[in-house]
């Protein structure tokens, strides 16, 4: 009895499976990195808020949003019209200088200063930047507030800088006090302040038509 040829995969079978098999491949990844990215703007979209919260537990108490009153403040000089990368040190800057008011934790330590007071008392570890040490695992410096995707908060208050301006020169000399728009506000907020996550978005990712398209954002 003759036995029959033993079946085979040709060379086209085998690269149509080989084919079929990268293409799906390529959908799961793809519908994975969709997945995160959007837990992700989710997850940012709630911290975002929560910072917001805070600030105005601090006006509340204060009567004032958190600003960096120094010379060179941080927060006055942080424009998000033309700052667009949040690797730069005046997003980190400006992001800690607003975990220091809302914590109570001026000296950045991670640890709360006595008589200090708290408009954020409670937050997930992982919204935090920080320096840990190696043996204990606890926070010795806190670099800045993180969004999802590891890149710094931004929080500006360089809009708020120019509607205190216009209110002075009102005072001074109405005719020629200019509220500022467009342009010439150097942010969106004027009444408050900027607050911002670029949604993992760098420089080599912006456009001039979609700079903000995947900010998380408060304005």
């Amino acid at each position: 009895m003759r036995r029959s040829p033993a079946s085979a995969f040709t060379l086209i079978e085998m690269l149509t499976v080989l084919a079929i098999i990268v293409l799906l491949t390529g959908l799961v990844i793809s519908v994975g990195v969709y997945v995160h990215r959007k837990g992700a703007l989710a997850r940012t979209a709630g911290e975002v808020k929560m910072l917001e919260s805070a600030c105005e537990n601090y006006k509340g108490d204060t009567g004032s949003y958190p600003r960096d009153t120094e010379v060179n403040s941080v927060t006055d000089n942080l424009n998000p019209k033309v700052d667009f990368d949040p690797t730069t040190g005046t997003y980190a800057k400006s992001s800690l200088f607003l975990y220091k008011e809302l914590t109570g934790d001026k000296s950045g330590d991670g640890i709360p200063d006595d008589g200090e007071p708290r408009y954020l008392k409670e937050f997930e570890p992982r919204i935090l930047n920080a320096v840990k040490d190696k043996a204990t695992g606890k926070i010795t410096s806190v670099n800045f507030f993180q969004d999802a995707f590891g890149f710094s908060y931004a929080y500006s208050t360089a809009a708020a800088k120019d509607e205190q301006k216009f209110r002075t020169d009102l005072l001074t000399d109405p005719s020629t006090a200019k509220r500022p728009t467009g342009s010439d506000l150097h942010g969106f907020n004027a009444g408050s302040f900027d607050l911002w996550s670029t949604g993992g978005k760098t420089m080599k990712d912006t456009t001039d038509d979609l700079t903000w398209a995947g900010w998380v954002k408060n304005w």
